[in-house]
């Protein structure tokens, strides 16, 4: 088979693959749309959230309303907007119903089993073992019920497996070819587009990338460092520092905000007014906005040299990812956020980091969740190590699939939250590197001749078994494990019985007995397509009935809402003791509505899936 036969023969086979994963993509989102109100089980899921977020800027889009989009926009610091963004691009076109929410995390998934098939095809010069390889290492991803669930959710998770394993291949395809500046560049667009998908997915694959960078260069980078560090005069250099006064100002300013977080809670007196000094998450903008006008001011007159520095691939890594990552931070409150997020501070309540127990909990979650049985995660984790062990053989780059899959699973570990979600963003290595030991052993049995025809025709029949299995339905642990509810009503009868009420109403406040959750804020503005205020008065953390009356109190009193709709379930299915949200204690909301004169009931409707009733007050005036 001539070069170019070879090369059409391996596009020839990656279309296919892609055409067939596309159409089981479509598969699982039309089992999701015949009935797409039962995804919606869960109160306080984020799912919630992330379709509220492409919700609102895809009637922004549709209104012709650009304060709107930008106010939306500037709001993404926790969850940055990149799936928001592709989410409200499918709403803006195909139309704002939840019906269509899972099709960016379901395009994520065709690109992760796609990658990873361009991935280990790669990393073999020889066809049939690549082929074989990349057949095991797909089907492993493909057959995954967690990583299938999650992508066929609105989670970002599969939208950012999908961007780390397009990154990885970027990587492996610019390493192999290190003088195409446009390998690097797409490498660079990636990284950057996952960095505005999710902090930690793109922390992860940043130093995963760096350090497989970093270990086949090594002799080069120290030399040009030694080089580096000769030629400059590190005395003269802190001198000049402490004389220029962006930098003595930029740092002073992070020498306070570390202070101010060591300390706490801190409040002065200026000019007859208190002012509140914590968190301190402004001022940290604003030293960090003084170094980068350092920076750029440096830029600006260096440039030449700049580039002559870094070269061409570390040029282009610069202008097409590290300075729109570095631009961001400049936005009020975007950097704290990030740093908060990304570090072990998100802890969501946990009390400690426990490595043992991350293990233990994260291997019942790859075992019973990521594999349709645990003798094949068990197989999986063998071939992995298998393909570890013969790095050296792989082409240039093919470290940081081995990289990724051990950092990903030293940072889930580590972390004092347990979700088995987390592994979704980089579990697709282990499968890649599973793909490269099944090759090892393939090519191996290949040179034995007859035995490896045995060997072949056996793990193939073992391929057919696993493609069949893409069709079996995930285990009981595997929904848990996911958190996805497979029983009950859907929350959305939480909303429907007085949406009637709501018609033309602009302002609407909602309250429950259990707490608050984003799923009012986008089914309110799913059905009136409209820029709908909806007003949640959270109120959490309190520890009496009395409390919760004085507090909702206030908030009506204040309240610019002309409908106020309170959801009262004593039987409810749902409460959160870690926020305070128990019946005993939130039924103060119920209290101060019957209490209060500014608004009168017009409404009460039964919800008995939910244990609920839904009392509906307008404003007097």
């Amino acid at each position: 088979m001539s070069g170019i036969n070879a090369a059409s023969f391996d596009r020839a086979l990656a279309a296919l693959l892609a055409a067939a994963a596309a159409g089981f993509a479509v598969y699982l989102f039309a089992a999701y749309a015949a009935e797409p109100d039962l995804l919606w089980r869960g109160f306080y899921h984020d799912r919630n959230s992330h379709f509220s977020f492409g919700l609102e800027l895809a009637l922004a889009v549709r209104t012709f309303d650009p304060v709107w989009f930008f106010a939306e926009l500037e709001k993404a610091k926790v969850w940055p907007p990149f799936h928001g963004l592709v989410l409200s691009a499918v709403l803006a076109v195909g139309g704002p119903h939840h019906r269509l929410a899972i099709l960016p995390s379901l395009a994520g998934w065709v690109m992760t089993v796609v990658f990873v098939w361009l991935i280990v095809r790669r990393m073999f010069t020889a066809r049939i073992v690549g082929i074989f390889a990349a057949a095991v290492a797909v089907i492993l991803t493909a057959a995954s019920p967690i990583l299938r669930m999650i992508s066929a959710d609105v989670m970002l998770e599969g939208l950012g497996a999908g961007l780390s394993a397009l990154a990885l291949w970027a990587y492996l395809r610019a390493s192999s070819e290190p003088d195409r500046p446009g390998h690097w560049r797409l490498l660079a667009l990636t990284l950057t587009a996952l960095f505005f998908h999710k902090g930690n997915y793109w922390g992860i694959a940043a130093v995963v990338l760096a350090a497989a960078y970093v270990s086949e260069h090594a002799r080069a980078l120290f030399e040009y460092w030694r080089t580096f560090a000769r030629a400059t005069t590190f005395g003269a250099l802190a001198r000049w520092a402490w004389r220029d006064p962006l930098l003595v100002a930029g740092a002073a300013v992070l020498l306070l905000v570390a202070y101010l977080y060591w300390r706490g809670p801190t409040a002065i007196d200026l000019f007859g007014r208190n002012v509140r000094l914590y968190p301190p998450e402004n001022l940290a903008t604003l030293g960090y906005a003084l170094l980068f006008l350092r920076v750029t001011i440096g830029w600006f007159r260096h440039r030449a040299a700049f580039e002559a520095w870094l070269g061409q691939r570390g040029t282009i890594l610069w202008y097409w990812h590290v300075a729109p990552v570095l631009v961001s931070f400049l936005l009020p409150k975007r950097l704290t956020t990030f740093l908060w997020f990304v570090g072990p501070t998100n802890a969501g309540g946990a009390a400690r980091i426990d490595p043992l127990e991350g293990i233990r909990f994260y291997w019942k979650a790859f075992a019973e969740g990521f594999h349709l049985a645990p003798w094949i995660a068990v197989l999986a984790v063998a071939l992995a190590l298998l393909g570890a062990t013969q790095s050296r053989r792989f082409p240039p780059g093919a470290r940081a699939v081995f990289f990724l899959a051990l950092l990903g699973f030293v940072a889930v570990v580590i972390h004092p939250q347990h979700q088995g979600r987390f592994l979704t963003s980089w579990v697709f290595a282990v499968w890649i590197a599973a793909g490269s030991g099944a090759g090892v052993l393939f090519d191996w049995a290949l040179s034995k001749r007859a035995a490896g025809l045995q060997l072949a025709t056996a793990v193939m029949a073992i391929v057919l078994l696993g493609a069949a299995n893409l069709w079996y339905q995930p285990s009981p642990a595997a929904y848990r494990h996911a958190f996805r509810s497979t029983s009950g009503p859907s929350d959305l009868d939480l909303v429907q019985p007085y949406l009637k009420d709501l018609q033309g109403v602009r302002e609407v406040m909602i309250a429950t007995t259990f707490g608050t959750s984003r799923l009012f804020r986008w089914a309110l503005h799913e059905d009136c397509q409209c820029k709908r205020i909806v007003e949640d008065p959270w109120i959490d953390s309190l520890s009496s009935r009395a409390e919760v009356r004085r507090v909702m109190a206030e908030r009506i009193a204040r309240s610019a809402a002309e409908r106020i709709v309170v959801i009262d379930a004593p039987g409810g299915r749902y409460s959160y003791r870690v926020l305070g949200w128990t019946y005993d204690v939130m039924a103060g909301i119920v209290d101060a509505m019957e209490s209060q004169d500014r608004f009168v009931r017009i409404a009460t409707y039964p919800i008995p899936s939910q244990g609920a009733q839904a009392l509906v007050w307008r404003r007097r005036d």
